[in-house]
């Protein structure tokens, strides 16, 4: 049974690295934003009430982030680039189900 704790675990080294990416415990749960550091202001809030939509967007933020550390947002991927970002996703994906 895939458990918030489990999600949390898994992408731990991910949401180390990214400081744009936060979660946090509400009231109402686990909540993912996105901070713009340009502006100095949260720019995207996602209320997560299930583990499964914590890890989807921890995955989507995980994809993001491996694109910008490859792209430097000057290029677009390679084939190769995004098929290795796919398989690291998948091995995410899969170690949460674990």
């Amino acid at each position: 049974m895939l458990t918030f704790e489990k999600v949390l675990e898994v992408f731990n080294d991910y949401l180390n690295q990214d400081d744009v990416f936060e979660v946090v415990t509400t009231k109402r749960g686990y909540t993912v934003m996105i901070w713009e550091e340009k502006d100095e202001q949260w720019y995207g809030v996602e209320h997560c009430k299930t583990p499964e939509l914590l890890r989807d967007a921890l995955l989507e933020g995980y994809r993001d982030f491996s694109e910008q550390q490859l792209t430097h947002n000057r290029r677009s991927l390679t084939e190769d680039e995004i098929a290795d970002i796919e398989s690291r996703c998948k091995q995410l994906y899969d170690r949460c189900g674990e």
